[in-house]
């Protein structure tokens, strides 16, 4: 397919190579990407559970 685009265009050829090596990449990127995100979530949780012991002792003190 790439022989074809360079007879006919040569930006075409060199947009296909491109394509062609991110795909070779893509696959580790995308591993750092879902472990980014998963840090953020674990991160996010985190924050979530201190917001939520921090709001049950406020409670308490309202309570009493």
């Amino acid at each position: 397919m790439a022989k074809e685009l360079k007879t006919e265009d040569g930006e075409l050829e060199k947009k296909v190579k491109k394509d062609e090596k991110s795909k070779v990449l893509k696959p580790d990127t995308g591993k750092d990407e879902k472990k980014k995100k998963k840090k953020k979530e674990k991160k996010k949780d985190k924050k979530k559970k201190i917001k939520a012991k921090k709001a049950k002792k406020a409670a308490k003190k309202k309570k009493k």
